[in-house]
């Protein structure tokens, strides 16, 4: 039977001595002449500790990850909530039209990029009776140039 200060219970158990007064008042550790019964508010704390308390300090090894990259209960958990978090972002962004779909971006880039090929590879079947009567190779010029501006105003967005 040790008995010794408060503030020297609380120094080895590694808690403050604001803990170690709160255990005194609420009757689980008792006072011998002031002093504290090492080994009596021990086995007083353990008595009335919370189980999942314990369990978490615990360090036994039946409780660590059998396998290795394993993850215990508590990561497990937090990452699940990550991830839920991460895809109501996703969620939220989508419907407020922050995101696109990918997919949905490239099949449009797609179609884009199709139309105006297909428009400039008409020119020349468009084109060819008409430039073929034209002598003068400004105008022949301008008629392209002015054939290449009405598809790109065409395709302009509104």
């Amino acid at each position: 039977m040790a008995l010794i200060s408060q503030a020297e219970f609380a120094r080895r158990q590694g808690f403050t001595k604001g803990y170690v007064t709160k255990l005194v008042k609420k009757g689980i550790v008792k006072l011998k002449n002031g002093k504290v019964d090492s080994v009596q508010a021990e086995q007083a704390m353990k008595a009335n500790a919370d189980p999942v308390t314990l369990i978490r300090s615990d360090q036994s090894t039946d409780l660590a990850p059998a396998q290795p990259g394993a993850v215990d209960f508590v990561t497990d958990r937090t990452m699940r909530e990550a991830f839920k978090a991460k895809m109501a972002k996703l969620e939220y962004e989508e419907k407020s039209g922050t995101l696109t779909d990918a997919a949905k971006v490239k099949q449009d880039a797609f179609k884009a990029g199709r139309i105006v090929r297909d428009e400039l590879l008409a020119i020349p079947d468009r084109m060819a009776d008409v430039l073929a009567a034209e002598d003068d190779p400004r105008k022949v010029g301008e008629l392209l140039q002015e054939e290449l501006e009405a598809i790109l105003n065409a395709m302009a967005l509104p």
